[in-house]
C-alpha cells in the first residue's frame, strides 16, 4: 500500500519596489498554487489535404486543468503591524495593499 503524497500549496510573494516611505503605498502580488489541481495531457491530431489528394498530419499536445485553480485564503502581516487590505484574488494570484506606518519603538 503507498500512501499519497501531500497536497502542498505553493506561495511566492513580491512587492512593487524594494524600498519605501512612512505613509507610501505597498502593492503586494501574491502568486499561489495547489497541488490538488492536476493536470491532464490532451493528444491533438490535426490533418489537411490539397487538390491532388497530398496530405499532411500535425500534433501537440496541451495541458488540460481537470479543475480550475479556486481562490485562496491569503493572509499578511508585517514587522509594523500595518493592515493589509485584498484588492483582488483571482485563482492563482491576489493583490493586497497597505500604507507604510511608523516602525515599532526597539
Amino acid at each position: 500500500m503507498t500512501t499519497p503524497a501531500p497536497v502542498t500549496p505553493t506561495l511566492s510573494i513580491a512587492a512593487d519596489k524594494d524600498t519605501y516611505n512612512i505613509g507610501d503605498t505597498i502593492t503586494l502580488t501574491a502568486n499561489y498554487s495547489d497541488s490538488s489541481v492536476a493536470p491532464v495531457v490532451m493528444h491533438i491530431t490535426a490533418s489537411a489535404s490539397d487538390a491532388a489528394g497530398n496530405t499532411a498530419q500535425a500534433t501537440v499536445d496541451v495541458t488540460v486543468n481537470t479543475q480550475a485553480q479556486q481562490p485562496m485564503t491569503i493572509g499578511v502581516t508585517d514587522s509594523f503591524g500595518d493592515s493589509w487590505v485584498q484588492q483582488s484574488n483571482d485563482g492563482g494570484v491576489a493583490v493586497l495593499t497597505s500604507v507604510v506606518g511608523t516602525p515599532p519603538a526597539a
